[in-house]
């Protein structure tokens, strides 16, 4: 059930606004990005995976990427998913006068495999996935294969475990290696205070640093997370037999 007051809102919505005006000038070195995800359980063995991104060059929006995800996920046992999904990708690039130009799209099927475990108040989520991406400039066509790895570490702050209103950290450390003749595409270090509104609901807002091949930069991230359940609850299968 939806448990978003009107004021936690107002919380989260000042958050946002935060992370845009973190500099009056324009950064090109420090982006931005806008995240928000949702995972709708359909039966205690399936849920659908959905997310949007909206990735800035600076603190301004200038856009660098949009990123639109869904999957299928199955749930083995509470501690294991296994999902197949698919993403759209638009990539941009700047002019001389720093406007976003798309420069190119890219069709991306993906398949992980995530598992946690808790080690008292630490929760621990390992990520293994798998990519096949289709990227497409101008009349040019790439094929390419990835296989990414995370290691993420959440801890709440002020109760035993992450429940209704707790402050809890969060890392994660992610590598990108290409399945070519340069493996090495990139790696994600990042960190981000969190809150758990409700059961459905929480917020994160962080700092990631992303190391390529050719620069390091560095990003704010402010991430909504927004989860439903549709499976039947114990009363309700009662009153319907």
């Amino acid at each position: 059930m939806p448990c978003l007051s009107n004021r936690k809102l107002g919380l989260y919505l000042a958050l946002l606004v935060c992370v845009r005006v973190f500099s009056q000038a324009p950064s090109y070195i420090l982006g931005n990005w806008l995240m928000f995800f949702n995972q709708t359980r359909i039966s205690n063995n399936w849920s659908i995976h959905t997310e949007a991104q909206f990735r800035s060059f600076n603190i301004t929006p200038n856009a660098e990427q949009i990123l639109l995800r869904t999957g299928i996920n199955y749930h083995i046992g509470k501690t294991s998913l296994a999902t197949v999904g698919y993403g759209y990708i638009t990539n941009y690039g700047f002019d001389k006068e720093q406007t976003p130009n798309v420069i190119a799209f890219e069709n991306r099927f993906w398949e992980q495999f995530l598992f946690r475990k808790n080690l008292k108040r630490l929760n621990v989520e390992q990520r293994f996935r798998v990519e096949q991406r289709v990227l497409r400039a101008n009349s040019n066509t790439t094929y390419l294969n990835r296989i990414r790895y995370l290691v993420r570490l959440t801890v709440p702050i002020n109760k035993i475990v992450i429940e209704k209103n707790t402050l809890f950290l969060s890392f994660y450390d992610e590598l990108f290696i290409n399945l070519s003749s340069l493996p090495f595409d990139r790696n994600r270090l990042y960190g981000a205070l969190g809150y758990q509104f409700c059961p459905n609901t929480s917020i994160q807002i962080g700092y990631l640093v992303q190391t390529t091949s050719v620069i390091t930069k560095q990003y704010l991230q402010a991430a909504l997370f927004y989860n439903l359940d549709f499976r039947k609850k114990p009363e309700e299968i009662k009153s319907i037999n």
